[in-house]
């Protein structure tokens, strides 16, 4: 009744006495209604946070025992014989034998 009253005074001569009741009823369902949905969607909302509280529970648990890859020693390696790379046939630019890497 007070939104309903306000709504007359505030506007006078737009609205009836009937019509500014009416009006003041659809609101106060409105706000119910965005409520029972606010409400419902923090419900939501706190259901997705626990649900990826215990994704990321999971994920750091499965990175717990993480080592960064190691190369192998084969790779690393340096017992070659260097002819395997300055071999007499190999030239360089202008007929140089060093080869350049």
């Amino acid at each position: 009744m007070r939104t309903a009253h306000s709504l007359y005074n505030k506007t006078i001569g737009k609205y009836t006495w009937a019509e500014a009741l009416k009006k003041s009823w659809k609101m106060a369902k409105f706000d119910v209604m965005v409520a029972s949905q606010r409400k419902a969607m923090e419900e939501a909302r706190k259901k997705d946070e626990a649900r990826q509280t215990v994704e990321r529970a999971k994920r750091a648990e499965s990175f717990k025992n993480w080592e960064p890859a190691k190369p192998s020693v084969a790779y690393n390696d340096l017992s070659i014989p260097q002819s395997a790379f300055y071999s007499p046939n190999s030239k360089g630019r202008f007929g140089s034998h060093y080869v350049g890497d």
